[in-house]
């Protein structure tokens, strides 16, 4: 699932959502059904994972992501300050690759299958590199 730094960010996040224990999305309403769409797919294709999805309406373009006992994700245009943030670059048009992502790890048993997330999953993230390679 990792071909490019995007991906690379994708499926960091992607990680970090699957291992927490709840998700809040902020996003500006226009995800609604989609994010409706993907708590159905990870209830009826990983129906190990359990987990809640909130949503927040705001008045940005960003889609923040705030995660239960994992770090956060932002797909943004602009790198938010700081790296414990995940940044995906871009802006809607990423939620479905990060949706793929996410239920194709869970399919797959992420977080609690040894080595279905690659190789990279093992690895510790770097943000400041990754961000790095959007510039």
């Amino acid at each position: 699932m990792r071909g490019s730094v995007g991906d690379a960010a994708i499926s960091e996040l992607a990680r970090r959502i699957l291992r927490s224990s709840g998700i809040k999305i902020i996003h500006n309403g226009k995800l609604e059904h989609e994010i409706e769409s993907l708590s159905r797919e990870l209830s009826d294709k990983a129906p190990k994972i359990i987990f809640g999805i909130d949503t927040e309406i705001s008045e940005s373009e960003d889609i923040f992501f705030v995660n239960m006992n994992s770090k956060n994700g932002i797909i943004s245009q602009n790198p938010p300050e700081s790296l414990e943030t995940v940044w995906i670059k871009g802006g809607p048009e990423k939620w479905g690759i990060l949706q793929k992502h996410i239920v194709e790890l869970g399919r797959a048993g992420y977080p609690g299958c040894v080595g279905c997330a690659g190789p990279a999953a093992s690895e510790p993230w770097d943000e400041g590199f990754s961000r790095k390679q959007n510039f």
